[in-house]
């Protein structure tokens, strides 16, 4: 259960982060990360929706386009309440592989596994040195150690625990 709960709590950060840059690369990014989080099928198709979309409005084709892959993909995307998002994405995927370049050069990599770092919501990939909550596990870059966990605000991040420590 802390796992779902780190997930849907570092994915709303990322949401709200969206909502408050007027960057359209900083907004792209975080859409991108956004559908990295591990969330249930019907919320990852959302995220994947936004993330679509924001990338074929900003004229970043290449990362639109495996937006639409992925949602297209997933097996809610072909139930009936769904046929007009899927319309949406078969068409966006088409016009993104007719047009094949991104617009702006994007803190991002479909194909490189990575986590994000709860704090500055950048990208970890596995060669970065990182540090994890020791409580609920959210991941954060090594600058970070030290400080207080932003996900649970129950833990430093960093510290080497044997569980939660409440007293002396």
């Amino acid at each position: 259960m802390l796992e779902i709960c780190r997930e849907y709590i570092t994915a709303l950060r990322i949401k709200i982060a969206i909502g408050e840059t007027e960057d359209p690369v900083r907004s792209t990014e975080l859409s991108a990360y956004f559908t990295h989080c591990n969330l249930q099928p019907s919320h990852l198709l959302l995220a994947l929706r936004s993330a679509m979309v924001t990338s074929f409005k900003h004229k970043n084709f290449i990362v639109a386009a495996s937006f639409a892959r992925r949602l297209l993909e997933l097996p809610d995307v072909n139930s009936a309440r769904n046929a007009q998002l899927r319309v949406k994405a078969t068409k966006v995927l088409q016009k993104s592989e007719q047009m094949a370049r991104n617009e702006n050069e994007l803190n991002y990599d479909a194909g490189a596994p990575f986590v994000v770092d709860c704090a500055s919501l950048v990208p970890l990939y596995p060669s970065d040195a990182i540090v994890k909550c020791s409580y609920c596990g959210s991941t954060y870059g090594k600058e970070w150690k030290g400080s207080v966990c932003l996900t649970c605000q129950l833990s430093k991040v960093g510290e080497q625990t044997l569980g939660l420590v409440t007293g002396k």
